[in-house]
């Protein structure tokens, strides 16, 4: 739910600067009364849709992905844009465009994590997962593009970003339908890509004093992150995370039992010794 909250008020912030954008609201004192308003609108009416209908397991955080993964679609498709189409001033005209974009595929995003959430009712660790996905897609197929395109890298580098980016959450969501990995198994898979990138930039040592061009390492770098991903989502898929275990096996050292001291043989109950006995067992 704080996931889901922060996401609703980013959502809510989005959202008034998009009806900013379409009313050309140019008097700063009023262009932000739409953000303030309806980021604090969608996170009150998120509490009383959850206070009204429960949600069920494992729906906050998947619409919360969802507007999250749903945003970042919109302004990568915006950017391929800008970028093919010469990528100068934004115009008042443009960012209307943009942002409505943004706002649509938000929004859509929402309802998808929304119905994804209701039919497989996922682990929070299935969707960081698939939030990953979309990371380790776009930033390799980036390195992809920018290293095999030709002429201007950044306009490769954007259209097989922006489709990496999609095939990672096609991937990953299509995983996890069956596979669940602990959070240590996904901290081993963010190390061993960066470690896989890493190692790969070995390559353009051999670039010195040969007249290939050294951007065609970016590719070496694409793929040893993807192979160092691979390494360790095999190495560490039976990992568990140790907070769970910890959790299900613990036992406290020794119990603690209070009780009111017996009545003495004839004595009254009101003259009866005062105070509380109390009995300590276990290991210590």
């Amino acid at each position: 739910m704080s996931f889901l909250y922060g996401m609703s008020i980013a959502y809510g912030v989005g959202t008034g600067i998009w009806i900013d954008a379409l009313a050309k609201a140019s008097d700063p004192g009023i262009a932000i009364l739409g953000p303030i308003a309806f980021g604090a609108a969608f996170p009150i009416g998120v509490y009383f849709w959850d206070d009204y209908s429960r949600f069920h397991r494992g729906v906050p955080s998947s619409m919360a992905t969802g507007l999250a993964l749903g945003a970042v679609e919109g302004i990568g498709i915006s950017g391929v844009h800008w970028q093919h189409t010469g990528g100068g001033h934004i115009s008042s005209a443009g960012f209307q465009g943009y942002s409505t974009l943004t706002f649509l595929s938000a929004t859509g995003g929402g309802i998808g994590g929304y119905a994804f959430g209701e039919w497989l009712r996922p682990d929070p660790r299935s969707l960081a997962f698939i939030a990953s996905g979309s990371a380790w897609g776009a930033i390799s197929s980036s390195f992809l593009g920018a290293g095999a395109g030709t002429g201007d890298w950044k306009d490769a580098a954007s259209i097989v970003g922006l489709i990496g980016y999609n095939a990672g959450i096609a991937a990953t969501g299509a995983l996890s339908t069956v596979y669940v990995p602990s959070y240590n198994s996904l901290k081993y898979m963010w190390l061993g890509y960066v470690a896989g990138t890493a190692l790969s930039s070995v390559v353009y040592f051999f670039y010195i004093g040969s007249d290939a061009n050294p951007r065609h390492g970016l590719i070496a770098n694409a793929a040893g992150g993807l192979a160092g991903l691979g390494l360790a989502a095999v190495l560490s898929a039976d990992m568990t995370d140790d907070g769970d275990a910890r959790h299900a096996e613990w036992n406290p050292p020794f119990q603690l039992g209070m009780t009111p001291p017996p009545a003495l043989p004839g004595m009254s109950t009101s003259s009866s010794p005062s105070g509380t006995m109390i009995s300590a067992y276990g290991q210590f």
